[in-house]
């Protein structure tokens, strides 16, 4: 059954589209699960959101539009769901940025201090980019996803995640320096 069929059995509430669409995407959405939990998914987990992806497409089958991926609706179903899921596993986890720079042991006091500082005002600036900007950020330079896989995973044109990569270093730079320039004064 070709998707948009699929889509319109949906639509009509067709129990066997349901069906269908599980045995074509269940595979699919647990990948996309799976990436955005990273080692933190289990099995149960990874069950769960692929079953959470699905009822919300029932739900939502009479909204759905013929003329759109149902890959890429799925997917950003499942994103959304995985990271909910990774909020309600550490609702008070600190942004990656707090282990980026994460102090060495052997490093002196000095060197200890200006890496928390450093690791402090990177999380902070993280914190005032836009929440699309600022997860492909994340994804790509904690998580090492490639470029594709963000643009997979966020429903977005590979040229755009590289675009917003590029304007985010460009801001970030800006702003480390004037911060720089700052405390030279």
């Amino acid at each position: 059954m070709n998707e948009t069929k699929l889509i319109r059995a949906l639509r009509r509430g067709q129990r066997g589209a349901l069906d269908k669409a599980v045995a074509q995407y269940s595979g699919y959405a647990a990948a996309i699960a799976r990436s955005v939990l990273g080692p933190a998914a289990t099995r149960e987990d990874l069950e769960e959101i692929v079953s959470d992806v699905f009822v919300a497409l029932w739900r939502s089958a009479d909204r759905l539009d013929e003329t759109r991926p149902l890959k890429g609706y799925l997917a950003a179903i499942a994103r959304n769901a995985a990271i909910d899921r990774l909020r309600r596993l550490h609702p008070t986890e600190p942004l990656p940025a707090d282990d980026l720079l994460h102090a060495d042991e052997a490093d002196g006091p000095e060197a200890q201090a200006l890496r928390r500082e450093q690791a402090e005002t990177l999380r902070r600036l993280l914190l005032e980019m836009a929440a699309d900007d600022r997860e492909i950020f994340v994804r790509f330079y904690y998580y090492r996803q490639t470029v594709r896989e963000i643009a997979q995973i966020m429903d977005r044109n590979e040229s755009t995640v590289k675009a917003r990569l590029a304007r985010g270093r460009a801001r970030l730079r800006d702003k480390l320096t004037k911060e720089a320039d700052g405390y030279a004064d």
